[in-house]
């Protein structure tokens, strides 16, 4: 336990909570007349910049370190994708297929492990459900623009609060 980082795990709760706020921004501004295309760029750098903090430093588990940098290497995939690189359909479809996976095999390895606390864990596997929903919309998997809004806020809103609880310091277990 000594050899897990808390100010890295510190960091990446940090960018859990900047890319939340900017996924809420990314619905919340074009409902406002506001249209800042390059903030799905910005959540998703944000993204990968937690996964890749989480799993350089902040995790001792070699499948979670594994699950998170392909998670990581998924949002890489799309922030390309949101620069306006034009990329085959099939390479965006499999980044996110593994952008959602991996991410979520991520939190729970994390979470069954007991490598950070109960309560953050369990923040973090919710986001990733919901970013797996979010993601899965994102290509067209469910096609209803009203469920669309409701899955990126929730997903927005679940990484801030997973975040906060990666940034507390971790008394008890």
């Amino acid at each position: 336990m000594a050899a897990i980082s808390r100010s890295r795990r510190s960091t990446s709760g940090i960018a859990l909570i900047v890319a939340g706020a900017l996924f809420i921004l990314l619905v919340l501004l074009p409902l406002a007349g506001v249209n800042l295309p390059w903030l799905a760029l910005l959540a998703s750098a944000a993204m990968v910049v937690a996964f890749v903090i989480l799993a350089l430093g902040a995790v001792n588990n070699t499948v979670a370190k594994i699950a998170l940098f392909a998670a990581a290497a998924g949002w890489a995939v799309i922030a390309i994708a949101g620069i306006g690189l034009v990329l085959p359909a099939v390479v965006l479809t499999l980044a996110v297929v593994v952008a959602a996976l991996a991410g979520l095999v991520g939190a729970i390895v994390l979470y069954v492990g007991k490598e950070i606390t109960n309560r953050a864990a369990l923040a973090f596997v919710v986001a990733t459900v919901i970013g797996a929903f979010y993601l899965l919309n994102a290509i067209g998997t469910f096609g209803a623009i009203g469920l669309y809004v409701v899955v990126a806020l929730l997903f927005g809103a679940a990484l801030i609060v997973a975040g906060v609880f990666f940034r507390r310091t971790e008394g008890r277990r």
